[in-house]
């Protein structure tokens, strides 16, 4: 009879961790890989800098218009992309 609760017990608790570590596998299959920073020129000369993951919509930090002083531009094109980036690692913890 002990033996039998023994053995109960004991399938009880892998089953219960197999349900919960296949829970846990398919959240993170399901996560995507990680966050990383992307620039995209459109069409009209303007620049986007954004945070892409797979399967996901990329989600815009900064428009940068097209009218920009080409110094003004690069200045402000790696301050979007730093802070994109910090963005990005804050996300991928």
């Amino acid at each position: 009879m002990r033996l039998v609760v023994v053995v109960l017990c004991i399938a009880a608790v892998t089953a219960l961790v197999y349900v919960l570590l296949t829970a846990w596998l398919a959240g993170r299959a399901r996560r995507g890989g990680p966050w990383r920073v992307d620039t995209i020129a459109r069409p009209d000369g303007s620049l986007e800098v954004v945070l892409a993951r797979a399967g996901q919509h990329a989600h815009t930090v900064r428009e940068l218009p097209s009218d920009l002083d080409p110094v003004e531009l690069a200045c402000e094109l790696r301050l979007a992309r730093e802070d994109a980036q910090l963005q990005a690692d804050e996300l991928n913890r």
